[in-house]
Order: C-alpha cells, then sequence, then structure tokens
C-alpha cells in the first residue's frame, strides 16, 4: 500500500476517526484503524463496540492496499507534522510516514493486518432520508443536556426521537425536566421506528456536521445511521421502552408569566453562586409585574434580584435547583420567555413567546 496527500487532508478525518477508536492499546484491533487506497480514494474507518466511522478522501495513489495501525498514534503523529504533501506506505509490516520534499523527517510504526478488522454494519440506501444540518444541531442543542446521567433507567441517559404527525420530534428527560422538540422539516420525513439515540453517538454527530446543507439518517434494528458529506457514523441504539413523554406535559396551565430571556438568565446565573452546593435550591417569587430571584447559602451569604414581567395571578413562591432552571433558561433562543404553571408544587413548562416548536417541562423542589 502507498499513497500521497496533504497532511491537513489525513489529519483531519483520523482525528474524526480517533473518536470512534477503543482507547486500550496498539495490540487491540479495535485500537486501530483501518487504511484501504484503491481508485484514487482512500477509506479510513474506525470502531468501538458501540459506534463505527467510514470516511473516503481522495489521494493519489502509487499501490492499492490495506492496513491498520494504531489510531491514537497516528494521530498523534499527524498533529506535529508540518501541512505538506506526505507519502504513507506499508513494508513488511511497518506504516511509514514522510513529507515527500524532507528526507530528515520520517515516522515508522507497526501494523496489523487488514484481515483482523472486522466487517462494519451496513444498511440499504434506501432506507436514508435527509433533514437540513442546522435545524437537526439545533434539535440536538435543545434537548440532549436534559437526558439522565449515569441510571438504572438506561433508557433515560438517551434521546427519544420519533416521526409524529409529519414532525420529527426528539425528547430528553431526567425524570425531573424534561425538553421537547417537534420540528417541521421541509424534506419528507418517512416512517421509522422510534429509537434512542445515545448522546455520544449526537456529539460525534455534531462534531462532523459542517452546520450547512443536509444530513442523512437511517433507523434499522438496534442501529442508527448518519451520512455528512463523504463520512458516515452509525451507533447502536439504547434499548428500553420510553416513558410516555405526552402524558408528562402539563395541560391546561392556569397562570402565564412572560419576562425578558437574558433578564431572567442572569438574575438566575448570579443568584446561583448564593445557594448551597448540595440542595442547589433558588427561590422565584413572582407577583403582579416583577419576579424576586433569590438564594443564601451558610458559607457565603445570600442574594436577591428583581426583574420586572408580565403577570396577573396570585402571588407565588416556587422553589428549583438552580441548575434544572439555569440550563433550559439558556436554551430558550427568543426576547421573551413564559413560565406557565398551576401552583407551586406541580410540573410547569418554560418556553420561548410567543411559541415555537419547543418547550421544557420542570418540576419544582418542595418547599
Amino acid at each position: 500500500m502507498k499513497f500521497t496527500c496533504k497532511c491537513s487532508l489525513l489529519r483531519q478525518e483520523i482525528e474524526y476517526a480517533s473518536n470512534f477508536a477503543s482507547k486500550k492499546n496498539s495490540l487491540s484491533i479495535s485500537s486501530n484503524v483501518l487504511l484501504e487506497v484503491s481508485n484514487e480514494l482512500l477509506t479510513i474507518k474506525a470502531y468501538d463496540q458501540q459506534m463505527g466511522f467510514i470516511s473516503s478522501i481522495p489521494v493519489s495513489v502509487s499501490v492499492p492496499g490495506s492496513t491498520t495501525v494504531f489510531c491514537e498514534k497516528l494521530s498523534n503523529v499527524l498533529k506535529n507534522t508540518e501541512d505538506v504533501d506526505i507519502e504513507v506506505f506499508e513494508d513488511n509490516g511497518i506504516l511509514n510516514i514522510r513529507p515527500v520534499d524532507n528526507e530528515n523527517f520520517s515516522a515508522n510504526m507497526k501494523t496489523i493486518e487488514a484481515s483482523r478488522f472486522p466487517e462494519l454494519e451496513s444498511i440499504d440506501d434506501s432506507l436514508f432520508f435527509s433533514v437540513t444540518q442546522r435545524d437537526f444541531i439545533d434539535m440536538i442543542d435543545k434537548t440532549s443536556f436534559a437526558v439522565a446521567g449515569e441510571d438504572n433507567r438506561h433508557f433515560l441517559t438517551g434521546v427519544y426521537m420519533e416521526n409524529k404527525e409529519d414532525r420529527l420530534v426528539m425528547v430528553a428527560t431526567d425524570g425531573k425536566r424534561l425538553a421537547c422538540v417537534k420540528r417541521q422539516f421541509e424534506q419528507e420525513i418517512p416512517e421509522f421506528r422510534p429509537c434512542i439515540m445515545s448522546v455520544r453517538f449526537l456529539s460525534m454527530l455534531k462534531s462532523i456536521s459542517t452546520g450547512e446543507g443536509v444530513l442523512s439518517l437511517a433507523v434499522k434494528e438496534g442501529l442508527i445511521f448518519s451520512r455528512i458529506g463523504g463520512r458516515t457514523i452509525y451507533s447502536a441504539l439504547i434499548a428500553g421502552n420510553y416513558p410516555n413523554y405526552e402524558k408528562v406535559i402539563p395541560k391546561n396551565l392556569e397562570y402565564k408569566c412572560v419576562v425578558r430571556t437574558e433578564d431572567l438568565e442572569k438574575a438566575v446565573s448570579f443568584t446561583s453562586i448564593f445557594v448551597d452546593e448540595k440542595s442547589r435550591r433558588i427561590f422565584v417569587e413572582i407577583s403582579n409585574e416583577k419576579i424576586d430571584i433569590s438564594g443564601e447559602s451558610t458559607d457565603i451569604g445570600d442574594s436577591r434580584q428583581s426583574i420586572s414581567c408580565e403577570y396577573s395571578g396570585p402571588d407565588i413562591r416556587i422553589t428549583f435547583n438552580s441548575s434544572l432552571l439555569h440550563l433550559p433558561i439558556k436554551k430558550i433562543d427568543s426576547e421573551f420567555m413564559k413560565i406557565m404553571f398551576r401552583s407551586e408544587s406541580a410540573a410547569l413548562t418554560i418556553s420561548p413567546e410567543p411559541d415555537k416548536d419547543y418547550l421544557y417541562v420542570l418540576m419544582p423542589m418542595q418547599n
């Protein structure tokens, strides 16, 4: 195997691949990246037990062939190589990397034969559908923060996705808060089996996204695939029955408070400095045309801020976990937002004002 290419072009793809390869050791085939050249293309493959990565880039091929090499070390070599044309070739189990016009530098790495690299998962092209990159990544940003951490209910550690009433729906919850986006795309969304996607898969998808154009998705039993440009990634889906999120979203909420998003975000952020690390308790008192946000810490002191709002209803004092309240507010991308509620102890909603295609449900803390 022998080919020539620009170092930066190979460096970028190997950096992406290193996120998918195992970090065990150079003798583990799952720690290696597969390099395969033919027809003026270099195909790069990496995998671990849950995810896979495939990419193709144009190169100048002198000798077709394939091999595997420790991905992490290859990435480090390329990061420390100038952006020049490099020659990459294998000889007797050694991968040699050297600049075309510099005989004073070369790197030699042991390889593992390509036949030991496993066949990666595949899916029929007809199952892919396209969505706008910018909108899909925005849906990820607006939901993935709300998944559960390490949880006995493993299905809550991922983001649920389904096609419902010609809208793509993404939902995340940890049992104390819920994030839901229901977005309509110009592209037609076919029927597919609802699935629970891992946050790691969504993070990798964001990392290879350009934010422009479209990306393609496909779902089959136990797996989800995505294609962006010349790259394909896939991941095992999270098993389990996701809870009925529609039942969690409270309906017919009686009271509505409208506030400038930036004002509330800053007030909650500042007041969060003055809450106990353990309880994270922050108080929101809503009255006619005013919201008071307060917190107190036995170690630091206390803080209280007032901001204006639009509200007509009984005075109410709601207690929140400050971090659970702060994150949804930061995701609101409108000048104004609204808090809809029924009482100080029942689930409430936080959403843009006027309404958009997403909202957050939050359970208050008990006073």
